[in-house]
C-alpha cells in the first residue's frame, strides 16, 4: 500500500519538489549577489590580489625546486607550518592582538563606571589586597637589590637595576587579579570622569577608599609577613631598609612631588600597555619595563612607600615606629608623593590623551581605529556573511514550523504527504516590496519564498540603518574636514 501511495503522488507534491529546486537556485543567487557586492570592496580586491601573488610565488617555488603538484603538502609544511611552529615556540603574542589607544581608554572609562559603582567593602578588600601585593614586590626588591652591598659601592647602577627589575611583580598581581591600586586608579577614574562615565563623587570615593585600604594592606603585610616573620633581621638587609626609610622621609617635599609625578606617569603608562595586551604574557611585558624604569630612576611611588618606610621604621629607623616618626613620614613625604602621583596619572596620562584622542565613543556602533562601515573592509565581508547565515537559519526555522503545522513533507527517499487541509496547504497573502497586498501563492513553497524575500529586505534595511549611524558618528569625530566625504558615502549607501 505504501508503494501504491508513492505511485499516486499528488500534483501539489510535484509542484513543491519543483519549487524546492527553484528555492535552491534562489539561495545560490543570493550568495552570488553577496559575493559580487563584496568584490566591489577595495580591501577584498587587495586581499585577492595578494592571494593570487602568493599562488604565483608558490608555483614559481615549485618550479625552482623541481616539484610536482603532488609535493604541495610537503611544500606547505616547509613554507608555512614549520615557521609557524618556530614562531609559536617563542610564546609571543601576535602584534595584531593589542588594543589601539582609543580602545584602551574606552576600557579605562568603562572600568571607571564599574569601580564607581562598587560597594565600599568590595573596594576596601580589593584595596587591602593591592597594598599587600605591592608590599610583596617591595620585599622582593629588598631581598635582591639590598643583598649587594659591594656592588652598590662599585657599580650602583647594576644594584639599582637589580632592585628595580623584580619590583613589577606587585603591579602585575594587581593588574591580573583586579585589585584596587590607588595609583593605577588615578588614571582610570580620571578617564571615566573626562568621558562622562564617572562623576567627581565616584572619583573621590574610589581614590579615598583605595588610598586608605592600600595603606592598611601595606602596613599589615610589613608587620605580619616581614617584621614578625624576621625576614630582614640580619644585615645587609637590615641596614639597607633603614637607609631607604631615612632617605625617603628626609626628601624635600617639592622634589618628592616631582618624583611622584614621574613615577605615576610611568605606572599609568604601564597599566595602559597592560590593558592593551590580550594575554597574561603580553601584560607582563607591557607592565615590566615602565615599572622597572621608574624604580631604577628613583621616582617615588606612594603605595610602595607605604610599605618601604613603615618597615624601615619598625626596624628602628628614625627612632622606631612612633607617632612622631609616622606622622613625619605622612606629612613630609607621603602626602607630596600622593599629590604627585595624582598629577602624573590624571593629568599626564588621562588628560593629555583626552586632548589627543578626544571624547571616547561608546556603544556597539562606535567607530574605532581601522573601523570600516558595513559593506566595506573585512567588517563588511563578515557582516554580509552573517546576514546570509541569519537568512538560512530563519528559513530553516520556518520550514520546521510549517512542517509541524501542516504535517509531514515528502523526502527524497519517498514517504507520505499529508496535512490538516488535504493536499493543498492554505494560501498565504504576502506583502510586496512596495507594501501592497499581493495575490495568494498556493502552497507552503509560496510562504517560504515570500518570507525569504522579507528576511533579505529586513537585513538590508537594518544594515543601511547601521551604516548611517556609523557614518554620523565618524562625521562627528572627524570634524568638518571629513563631513563632505561622509556625505558622499551616505549618498552612495542611499
Amino acid at each position: 500500500m505504501h508503494s501504491n501511495h508513492l505511485d499516486d503522488t499528488p500534483p501539489a507534491v510535484n509542484d513543491l519538489m519543483a519549487k524546492a529546486s527553484t528555492e535552491a537556485e534562489a539561495k545560490g543567487s543570493i550568495a552570488m549577489e553577496l559575493g559580487l557586492r563584496n568584490r566591489s570592496n577595495p580591501l577584498v580586491l587587495e586581499r585577492e590580489r595578494k592571494s593570487d601573488a602568493m599562488s604565483v610565488a608558490g608555483t614559481q617555488k615549485e618550479e625552482e625546486l623541481g616539484r610536482t603538484p603532488d609535493d604541495n603538502q610537503s611544500l606547505k609544511s616547509e613554507c608555512y607550518e614549520e615557521p609557524r611552529k618556530k614562531q609559536g615556540a617563542l610564546f609571543f603574542v601576535s602584534v595584531g592582538t593589542f588594543k589601539k589607544p582609543l580602545d584602551i581608554f574606552r576600557a579605562f572609562a568603562e572600568s571607571a563606571a564599574k569601580k564607581g559603582a562598587l560597594s565600599f567593602w568590595k573596594t576596601f578588600v580589593a584595596g587591602i589586597m593591592a597594598g599587600m601585593y605591592i608590599g610583596a614586590g617591595g620585599l622582593f626588591s629588598i631581598v635582591v637589590g639590598g643583598g649587594m652591598p659591594g656592588i652598590m659601592e662599585t657599580d650602583p647602577g647594576v644594584q639599582r637595576l637589580a632592585f628595580a627589575a623584580v619590583f613589577p611583580v606587585g603591579l602585575l598581581l594587581c593588574k591580573v587579579t583586579g585589585a584596587e591600586l590607588w595609583t593605577g586608579n588615578a588614571s582610570t577614574m580620571a578617564t571615566g570622569f573626562l568621558n562622562g562615565k564617572a562623576t567627581w563623587k565616584h572619583v573621590l570615593y574610589n581614590w579615598s577608599v583605595a588610598w586608605i585600604s592600600n595603606f592598611l594592606g601595606s602596613i599589615f603585610f610589613a608587620y605580619f609577613f616581614v617584621y614578625l616573620a624576621g625576614v630582614l633581621d640580619d644585615d645587609p638587609y637590615l641596614t639597607f631598609i633603614k637607609n631607604v626609610a631615612v632617605k625617603k622621609i628626609d626628601l624635600d617635599p617639592f622634589k618628592a612631588l616631582l618624583r611622584g609625578i614621574g613615577a605615576n606617569w610611568l605606572v599609568c603608562l604601564a597599566t595602559t600597555l597592560g590593558t592593551s595586551a590580550q594575554s597574561v604574557t603580553g601584560k607582563m611585558l607591557g607592565i615590566w619595563f615602565p615599572i622597572t624604569a621608574f624604580v631604577a630612576i628613583g621616582y617615588e611611588h606612594s603605595v610602595a612607600n607605604m610599605f618601604l618606610v613603615p618597615i624601615g621604621l619598625m626596624y628602628g629607623a628614625r627612632g622606631g615606629f612612633t607617632a612622631e616618626s609616622f606622622f613625619l613620614f605622612v606629612g613630609h613625604s607621603l602626602i607630596p608623593v600622593t599629590f604627585g602621583n595624582m598629577i602624573g596619572g590624571a593629568v599626564f596620562v588621562s588628560m593629555l590623551y583626552h586632548v589627543y584622542l578626544g571624547p571616547v565613543p561608546f556603544g556597539n556602533n562606535a567607530p574605532r581605529a581601522g573601523h570600516q562601515p558595513h559593506g566595506g573592509g573585512h567588517g563588511g565581508v563578515l557582516a554580509n556573511y552573517k546576514n546570509h547565515m541569519q537568512q538560512q537559519l530563519q528559513l530553516q526555522l520556518l520550514q520546521q514550523q510549517q512542517q509541524q503545522h501542516h504535517g509531514s513533507l515528502p523526502t527524497q527517499g519517498g514517504g507520505h504527504y499529508h496535512n490538516h487541509y488535504g493536499h493543498q496547504p492554505p494560501p498565504v497573502h504576502p506583502h510586496h516590496g512596495d507594501g501592497s497586498q499581493g495575490h495568494a501563492k498556493p502552497g507552503r513553497e509560496g510562504t517560504v519564498s515570500v518570507l525569504v524575500e522579507q528576511v533579505i529586505r529586513h537585513n538590508d534595511a537594518a544594515a543601511s540603518k547601521e551604516d548611517r549611524r556609523s557614518l554620523q558618528q565618524e562625521e562627528a569625530l572627524a570634524g568638518g574636514g571629513a563631513k563632505s566625504d561622509s556625505r558622499r558615502r551616505k549618498g552612495i549607501l542611499s
